[in-house]
Order: structure tokens, then C-alpha cells, then sequence
């Protein structure tokens, strides 16, 4: 079942690249005007924002797209062993905008109202499906020249950002998993489950986030139809209406009962701790990503699309 923060999803190796303009990512202040929050860590500068779950990790991360950047290298390289191949124009700095920085998905009384408990879906999504069922259609000679391709393509550009954010997603788990044990979280979660007592559902966790099942529940999903990539047609206006309703229900309980505030601060605080405990290990990391996102500038200035 989906919950208020889901753990990071390193976006998976597909068929198709991305086409950059402007590609270079800053470590700067996350912008946090919407909620007039300034206080920010020391060391990252990154911003508190509760609406868009920000973290001092965050500093650190790599958009998981960047991993797409790959076949910018494979396109040539499948014509000039006699494939068609058009990479889909998909801009990697682009991502969902139900997403946090560190790609965790977000749940809030505005992501509820407009989405429910899905997400909303990627700006490619539809250039990624479009690339994906062409992939369906080819030979196996064509595959296994793409193979060839992007092996020969990660020689020239390691996929230097799936390793940094596995480590980043390591150093931050036991953040997320003792905020949500917290005693301030669990106290709040029981005022939430309290909260939630008026929708008549029997199976209620005993916190949003919890290992017993967290939100929605199957009996909620299943008075809805339960949908991960945002309104699809597959929902019926009534059921998309449902899932709304029971959302942002569960929204507002958990803003009411202090449990959002209560993770986000408990969380926030122990990624503070983490990046004093492991200063000098993460600023080698960010060296790394420095170093990472420049070689990515470069191959986009040779291949014209800088």
C-alpha cells in the first residue's frame, strides 16, 4: 500500500535516452517560499519544506532520468551497426511534480485533492510508453546489438548515479525508519487512527506509514481500484471521486492530528544528524556527483546537444 513518503525508486534501465537542455543540476537552497520556512541544515543548504518533503541528503541525490542519458551514446552507435533508432525526447531535469527531490512520492492535502493516493504520472510518460512498446516489435538481433550499444556507451559514462543514490538512499533508511518509530510519531499516529474512525473501515494501520499495511488500506483500494501512475481511464469517474474523498480525509487527519509535522521533523532531524556524523564521507560523495554531472554536460556538448 502506498504511504505518505515512499522509500526512493532508482528508476529502472529502459530503451529509451534523454535529450538535455540545460542539464546541469545545482546544490543550492531548495525553494521553500511556499511554506515560509527558512531554516535550513548546516552543510547542504537545503531548505525545510514539509509540502515538498525536503532533506539534507537531498544535496547529494541524482534524478534517477540522468540515467538515461546512456543512450544518447547508444543512438549513434545502433545506426552505425544498421538499426533504426530515435531515442524519445525526454528531458531528464523534468520529473513528476508529485515527486520530492530525492524521488520519494509525496502525500499531502494537495496531492490528495487533485491525485488521491496515486501520483501524478512523469511529463515523458507518454514518450517513455511510446519507446517501450517499439522495443516490443524488435528482432533479437536488435536487442542484442542495444545490448551491445549500451554496454559500450557505459564504458564512456558510467552509470556513476545509480551508485551514488544507492548510497545516499543507505545512509538516509535508518532516518526514515526511526522517525516513524518515534515516540512524538507514534502518539500522533494514534490521534490520526482516531482521526480516521469516521470512514467505517475496519482495517485501519496503526499509523499511516506503518509495517502493518499503511495507506489506503486493501479495503479502501478496493472500494476505488487502486491505480499507482495517476487517473488512468481504467477508473470510473465515481471511483476516481471515491479515492479522492478517502485521501484527502486522510490528509487532513494526518495534518490534524500532528502526524505529518511530527514524521517530517523526525525525520529531518536524524538526516541532520547523519550529515554531521558523515561529513567527510558525504562531501567525497558530492565530489563525485560533481565530477558525474560535468561528464554528463560534456557528453551532451559532443553529441551537439548541449
Amino acid at each position: 500500500m502506498r504511504s505518505l513518503v515512499s522509500v526512493r525508486a532508482v528508476t529502472g534501465a529502459v530503451i529509451f535516452a534523454a535529450t538535455l537542455s540545460g542539464c546541469t543540476v545545482t546544490d543550492g537552497p531548495v525553494d521553500s517560499s511556499e511554506t515560509g520556512s527558512s531554516a535550513a541544515t548546516a552543510g547542504t543548504g537545503v531548505e525545510k519544506n514539509r509540502m515538498q518533503w525536503s532533506m539534507p541528503l537531498d544535496t547529494y541525490t541524482i534524478p534517477g532520468k540522468y540515467g538515461y542519458v546512456t543512450h544518447v551514446l547508444v543512438e549513434p552507435c545502433m545506426r552505425e551497426n544498421g538499426f533504426a533508432y530515435d531515442r524519445p525526447d525526454v528531458d531528464v531535469t523534468r520529473s513528476s511534480p508529485t515527486m520530492s527531490a530525492s524521488e520519494r512520492s509525496l502525500f499531502n492535502t494537495e496531492t490528495a485533492a487533485q491525485w488521491g493516493y496515486g501520483s501524478a504520472p512523469d511529463p515523458d510518460v507518454d514518450k517513455i510508453r511510446a519507446a517501450q512498446a517499439d522495443a516490443m516489435t524488435w528482432s533479437p538481433e536488435q536487442h542484442e546489438q542495444f545490448s551491445a550499444c549500451t554496454a559500450q556507451a557505459r564504458e564512456v559514462l558510467p552509470e556513476d548515479w545509480a551508485r551514488i543514490d544507492s548510497t545516499v538512499a543507505s545512509i538516509g533508511m535508518s532516518a526514515w525508519t526511526g522517525a516513524k518509530s518515534a515516540p512524538e510519531v507514534v502518539a500522533a499516529a494514534q490521534e490520526w487512527v482516531r482521526c480516521m474512525q469516521p470512514l467505517g473501515f475496519s482495517d485501519l494501520p496503526s499509523s499511516p506509514n506503518s509495517d502493518d499495511g499503511g495507506m489506503p488500506t486493501d479495503a479502501m483500494a478496493a472500494t476505488f481500484g487502486w491505480v499507482t501512475d495517476g487517473m488512468e481511464e481504467s477508473q470510473t469517474p465515481e471511483q476516481q471521486a471515491e479515492e479522492i474523498r478517502i485521501a484527502t480525509f486522510d490528509a487532513e487527519c494526518q495534518e490534524s492530528s500532528g502526524y505529518a509535522d511530527a514524521l517530517y521533523e523526525a525525520e529531518w532531524s536524524r538526516q541532520v544528524s547523519i550529515v554531521e556524523d558523515n561529513e567527510d564521507a558525504l562531501a567525497r560523495l558530492l565530489e563525485e556527483k560533481t565530477a558525474y554531472l560535468a561528464r554528463v554536460d560534456e557528453v551532451m556538448r559532443e553529441a551537439g546537444l548541449g
